[in-house]
C-alpha cells in the first residue's frame, strides 16, 4: 500500500466510525470485528479525533504575573463554564499559604461544586482539600492513576499541588465552582483541561455522569469487645446513592482519638437494595486499602494508598489517618442502589471521628445528597494533653531509662482510660523476661506504693523487685472478659503492693514474668502509673 493510503487508514482506524474510540477513560469498541489501537494508556495521543482541547486557568488577564484568584469570604467563584458537549481531562490546583489555620480553612472551608448538562443540584460537592485527596487539613504525597499530590519547596505544608484526572463527561454544558465559606480570604492558582465536540459523540449516550459526596461522623461504639454485626446498619455510611451507576472509588479519613490500632471494620457494599450479608463484604480495612496487617508506614500506589499515618507523639496510629481505594479496572457496578459502609472497629466497637470523600458516575437524575456538614462541623480536631493522676509518676515517661531480657518495651495509647494518655508496654516471650525502669523519689522515707496497670487476655503474671528485692505479691495480670478490644483489656486501678522505705534519689523497679494465668495466651505486661505517697 502506498504511504499516503497507509496513513488515511490509520486515521481511519483511530478516528472514524469503525474506531476503538478512547476518551475520557472509556473504550468502546465501533469496527467490524473489533479492530483497533492496543488497549494502553498511551494510546489516547495518537487517536485523531473532531475534538477541541481548551484550558480554564486563574491566568494573569492584564498579561502580567498575578496569576490567581482571591475569594473573599462567602463569596461564590465560577472556574469553568463550558457550553455543549465535552469532558473534563484534568484539575490542578495550588496555594501559597504559611498559616496553618488559614490553610486548614482552605482545605475544609473552600467548598468545590460541579454541575453537568444544566442541573440545578450539583453532582459533586465536597470540601476541595478532601476532593484532592488533602484528608483531614493535612497534605501526604499521593502517587495514585486518579489523583496526585505533589510538594512544593521542601515539602512542607505551606504548597502543595493537587491534580485530578477522573474524566468527567457532560452534553450540554458544564459549571465548576468554589465557594469560600471561610472567615478569610483564600486564593488559588488553577487550571481546568477540558475537550468539547462539535457534535456529541456517540459514547456519550452510555457515559454516567461523574459524582462526588464528602461526608463526616462521630460514631459511637456501639458493642462489645468480640460482638458481632449481622446487619451493616450502624456501620459508617460513605455513600448512600439511588439510580443507576458504577463505584469509581473512595478516600477515607481516620482521627484515631482512641489510640491503638482502630481499623478491624470490614467494608460492606450493600447493592440493589439487598439485605446482609452484602454482595462485597470485607475482612478489615487494612485489606481494602491494599496493605499488610496495621499499617504505620505511609505508602501510595496506582490504586490503593494508606497515605496519611500520623503516628501522633510516636504512638503508632494515633493521630491522623487516611486511605484510599480506586475502583478502576473494577469498578461495583449498579442497577438500582448502592450503599457502601465501613465498620469503625471490630462490629462497630470503636468511636472515631471519621470523613470521606466517595467517587461515583451514574446516570441522571441523582438522588439529593445528604446537607454538609457546618463549619464547624468540618473542623479538624484538635488534640488536647490528656490529664494524668494527681501525684502519680508515669512509667511510659521514663522509657528512656527501660532496661529488658528482649524487645524494647514503648509507650502505648489504647482505648480507655489511662493516666496522661499511655501506658508502658511490653511483649515478653516466655516466663523469666523482664522489663526495668529507674524511678525517681524525691526524699527518704516510707512510702506506700501502689500502681495502675493493665489487664488482657494476653497479659503474663510478674513480680515487682524494687533495688533486687521482690515487694507485694505477684500481679495476674489476665482479663477474660468485658474491657477493650478482643483481648478485653482493661485498667487495675491502685494496686497495692505494700509499705517501702526508700532513699532519694533513682530506684530499679523491676517487673519481671513468674507465668501466667491458664487462659492467657502470651506474657506481656502495661504499667500505667506509679504512686509513692507518704506511710502513716
Amino acid at each position: 500500500m502506498h504511504r499516503s493510503g497507509s496513513v488515511a487508514a490509520a486515521r481511519g482506524a483511530c478516528a472514524g466510525v469503525a474506531a476503538l474510540v478512547l476518551v475520557c477513560g472509556c473504550r468502546s469498541l465501533l469496527g467490524p470485528g473489533g479492530e483497533g489501537p492496543p488497549e494502553s494508556p498511551l494510546t489516547e495521543a495518537m487517536c485523531l479525533r473532531d475534538a477541541r482541547s481548551h484550558r480554564a486557568s486563574s491566568y494573569d488577564r492584564t498579561g502580567g504575573n498575578a496569576d490567581w484568584v482571591v475569594l473573599r469570604s462567602n463569596q461564590t467563584y465560577c472556574l469553568a463554564n463550558i457550553a455543549g458537549a465535552g469532558c473534563i481531562k484534568h484539575m490542578y490546583w495550588t496555594y501559597i499559604i504559611a498559616d496553618e489555620q488559614t490553610r486548614n480553612h482552605l482545605f475544609r472551608d473552600l467548598i468545590l461544586r460541579m454541575y453537568w448538562d444544566g442541573e440545578e443540584q450539583p453532582s459533586v460537592e465536597c470540601p476541595i482539600g478532601d476532593f484532592f485527596g488533602v484528608s483531614n487539613c493535612t497534605p501526604r504525597p499521593i502517587r495514585s492513576l486518579v489523583l496526585v499530590a505533589n510538594p512544593g519547596t521542601g515539602a512542607r505544608p505551606v504548597s502543595w499541588g493537587l491534580n485530578g484526572y477522573f474524566p468527567m463527561p457532560f452534553s450540554d454544558g458544564a459549571r465548576i465552582e468554589v465557594t469560600n465559606e471561610a472567615p478569610v480570604g483564600l486564593g488559588i492558582w488553577y487550571h481546568i483541561d477540558y475537550e468539547t465536540y462539535d457534535k456529541p459523540p456517540r459514547w456519550l449516550e452510555g457515559a454516567g455522569r461523574f459524582h462526588a459526596q464528602f461526608r463526616r461522623a462521630k460514631p459511637a461504639a456501639l458493642s462489645t469487645p468480640g460482638g458481632s454485626n449481622t446487619t451493616g446498619d450502624d456501620n459508617y455510611l460513605i455513600l448512600e446513592a439511588a439510580g443507576r451507576g458504577s463505584l469509581a472509588g473512595y478516600m477515607l479519613s481516620v482521627d484515631n482519638v482512641t489510640g491503638g490500632w482502630w481499623g478491624e471494620g470490614d467494608d460492606m457494599v450493600f447493592v440493589d437494595g439487598e439485605s446482609w450479608p452484602p454482595s462485597f463484604h470485607g475482612t478489615g480495612s487494612e485489606e481494602i486499602f491494599g496493605g499488610g496487617a496495621c499499617p504505620d508506614l505511609e505508602y501510595s500506589g496506582p490504586y490503593t494508598g494508606f497515605h496519611l499515618v500520623e503516628n501522633r507523639l510516636g504512638d503508632p496510629w494515633y493521630g491522623k489517618n487516611a486511605m484510599y481505594r480506586f475502583f478502576v479496572h473494577d469498578p461495583i457496578r449498579f442497577r438500582k442502589a448502592i450503599r457502601v459502609t465501613i465498620e469503625h472497629g471490630h462490629a462497630n466497637d470503636l468511636a472515631n471521628d471519621y470523613s470521606s470523600v466517595a467517587y461515583w458516575y451514574q446516570e441522571e437524575p441523582h438522588a439529593p445528597f445528604p446537607a454538609l456538614p457546618s463549619v464547624e462541623g468540618r473542623a479538624v480536631i484538635e488534640y488536647a494533653p490528656v490529664a494524668g493522676i494527681e501525684g502519680a509518676i508515669e512509667a511510659e515517661s521514663l522509657l528512656d531509662t527501660a532496661v529488658s531480657s528482649g524487645d524494647q518495651a514503648r509507650a502505648l495509647r489504647f482505648p480507655g482510660e489511662w493516666s496522661a494518655g499511655r501506658f508502658l508496654w511490653y511483649v515478653a516471650d516466655a516466663e523469666g523476661d523482664f522489663v526495668s525502669i529507674q524511678v525517681p523519689v524525691e526524699a527518704q522515707g516510707a512510702y506506700d506504693l501502689a500502681m495502675y496497670l493493665a489487664q488482657a487476655s494476653d497479659f503474663g503474671t510478674f513480680q515487682l523487685k524494687v533495688d533486687g528485692r521482690e515487694v507485694g505479691q505477684p500481679f495476674d495480670g489476665y482479663n477474660g472478659a468485658g474491657g477493650v478490644g478482643p483481648t478485653h483489656v482493661v485498667r487495675a486501678d491502685e494496686v497495692g503492693f505494700g509499705p517501702i522505705d526508700l532513699t532519694a534519689g533513682n530506684h530499679t523497679f523491676e517487673f519481671r514474668l513468674v507465668g501466667k494465668n491458664p487462659a492467657a495466651t502470651s506474657y506481656m505486661i502495661g504499667v500505667d502509673c506509679i504512686l509513692l505517697r507518704p506511710h502513716e
